[in-house]
């Protein structure tokens, strides 16, 4: 579960007991003693500029690509959606294993919470989210016409959902 609302994250944060904090990385780890949820608290976009969106999300979270996305695409919850797009659209490295798996499960996903999370992934807009993580093509050592076939396959898969069940 993601939580993007700075008031409610503030409040979440004040009911939970911190358990430890990285400095470098902004990264904090909390403990909520009546649900005795784990949660974490971090910049998934921070870079030496700016630290970008904070998100607060329960702990752990799967392990596999596959499980998330179904955790955060079925449920008619949007800030799963936009929270876990956030969160991977730092990991260029990522987005075509990210497509592949949307392109093979699309019809089991909401179509809502899937338009949301290709909007907010920035696959289709991959200059300005590589600027934003002042990452260059050459680091994530991948061409441009990678990522202009990655943002087509992530048009047609809004299309696909849009148009088809």
């Amino acid at each position: 579960m993601y939580v993007l609302d700075h008031n409610r994250q503030v409040s979440l944060i004040r009911e939970m007991t911190q358990l430890r904090k990285d400095s470098e990385s902004w990264e904090v780890y909390y403990h909520h003693p009546s649900t005795n949820a784990m949660w974490k608290s971090y910049f998934p976009k921070a870079n030496d500029e700016h630290r970008g969106p904070k998100i607060l999300r329960t702990e752990p979270v799967p392990d596999r690509l596959e499980d998330r996305l179904d955790n955060c695409l079925k449920e008619p919850i949007p800030e799963n959606a936009i929270g876990l797009a956030i969160e991977l659209s730092a990991r260029p490295q990522q987005w075509e294993s990210i497509i592949t798996v949307l392109e093979d499960n699309y019809r089991r996903y909401d179509r809502k919470q899937l338009s949301l999370f290709l909007k907010n992934l920035g696959v289709e807009d991959y200059k300005k989210t590589l600027d934003e993580l002042n990452i260059s093509l050459q680091e994530v050592e991948s061409t441009e016409d990678i990522f202009k076939k990655l943002a087509r396959r992530s048009k047609i898969i809004r299309f696909k959902r849009f148009w088809f069940f």
